[in-house]
């Protein structure tokens, strides 16, 4: 268990899917997901962080991705993506980058990957390939606490259509 002087390791995503919270996952078996803000580190209490990330998906209707070819990911290029394309992913992403960088503690895990360096892009379960040119709607941003081998997702934010039926549910 983590305690409040402990740095909370985090990840962002967005998915298809409700991942559920409480969901505990190996790092390597995530199920598809397109990471908006990738690893990092920051001083906190979940609750916090679920605040800095809620007060930016507020006013985020569900995103809309278009697939294209596919590529390599990771510091090792070995994790395989399908890049997508989605100007609103990519702003998304910067505007988390702004806030999460000036939450105190911040450390990004591979700094390269953020800004100028993101890639959006989509990890699939092993095999799976989605045609490029094909969309799909992202509905839900999970937050997950990271360790070496396993992800927890301890919060998760609905995208509806509808700024009324807006939910966050928290573990």
């Amino acid at each position: 268990m983590r305690s409040e002087d402990t740095p909370l390791q985090s990840v962002v995503v967005a998915l298809p899917h409700s991942l559920g919270v409480g969901a505990v996952l190996r790092r390597r078996e995530w199920p598809a997901h397109v990471t908006l803000a990738s690893n990092f580190v920051v001083d906190g209490s979940r609750e916090l962080l679920e605040d800095v990330v809620r007060r930016i998906c507020t006013d985020c209707p569900p995103l809309t991705i278009r697939f294209g070819g596919e590529a390599l990911f990771g510091p090792d290029q070995d994790i395989p993506v399908q890049l997508v394309e989605s100007d609103r992913i990519v702003a998304l992403h910067r505007r988390l980058a702004d806030a999460l960088e000036d939450m105190s503690g911040f450390v990004a895990e591979q700094p390269a990957f953020w800004r100028s360096g993101y890639r959006p892009h989509m990890t699939h379960v092993a095999g799976v390939h989605t045609p490029p040119g094909s969309r799909q709607q992202l509905r839900y941003v999970a937050i997950a606490e990271l360790n070496a081998t396993r992800a927890t997702a301890w919060a998760e934010i609905s995208l509806p259509e509808g700024p009324a039926q807006r939910e966050t549910r928290r573990s």
